[in-house]
């Protein structure tokens, strides 16, 4: 697999490289925004590690360039940048982060496990579930969300709630779409923290 590193600190593109060199990846690696842009065009790498902080520029500009012009190419965020900052990255379209603490076999999972689907560790999660508890999910779509933290099925929600099976689903597309994830999996998850965080 090729993966696109973008960092403009050498030495970290230097760490990275070897580690994802070791787990057999194929590693291009990009200084700033306008190498970044000419390695994607060149080589089209299945997945872009993209730091946040670069010299003169904000990474998360290359993120909506990406979804347009490559959107076969899976974005991981790999930053120290705050967590505000790295959901910017995921609303603009990027499928995961990791934090540059992570060792260098977690960092190569998660890069295999985003061309699967999103890779959102705890503390960004529930970063998005905190997010979720603002006006942006109705009190409706709230209800939904603590159904789904109990495991509850879509009829069992529906019988919860004394609605209609089929407003459940409306309601499940409108959370699903509002959080960013297609997977009841990872909506439990997140339903389980909100609720977790709630009690809290």
């Amino acid at each position: 697999m090729t993966v696109l590193v973008v960092d403009d600190h050498p030495v970290t593109r230097e760490g990275v490289r070897a580690g994802l060199a070791r787990a057999g990846h194929t590693v291009l690696e990009a200084g700033d925004l306008t190498a970044a842009r000419q390695a994607v065009h060149a080589h089209r790498p299945a997945v872009v590690l993209l730091d946040l902080h670069l010299a003169g520029a904000d990474g998360v500009d290359l993120v909506g360039e990406l979804r347009t012009h490559s959107p076969d190419t899976r974005i991981l965020v790999l930053s120290q940048a705050p967590l505000t900052e790295v959901l910017r990255a995921i609303r603009a379209g990027a499928h995961g982060y990791v934090p540059k603490s992570a060792p260098s076999a977690e960092l190569a999972a998660a890069v295999t496990a985003v061309l699967a689907g999103p890779v959102f560790p705890a503390e960004l999660a529930a970063a998005i579930v905190a997010e979720a508890d603002r006006p942006r999910l109705t009190a409706r779509e709230l209800d939904v969300l603590r159904c789904l933290a109990k495991s509850y099925d879509n009829r069992e929600i529906a019988e919860e709630l004394g609605i209609a099976l089929r407003t459940v689903h409306r309601h499940l597309d409108a959370v699903r779409d509002k959080l960013g994830t297609r997977r009841r999996s990872q909506l439990v998850r997140l339903a389980g923290q909100w609720l977790q965080g709630q009690r809290g």
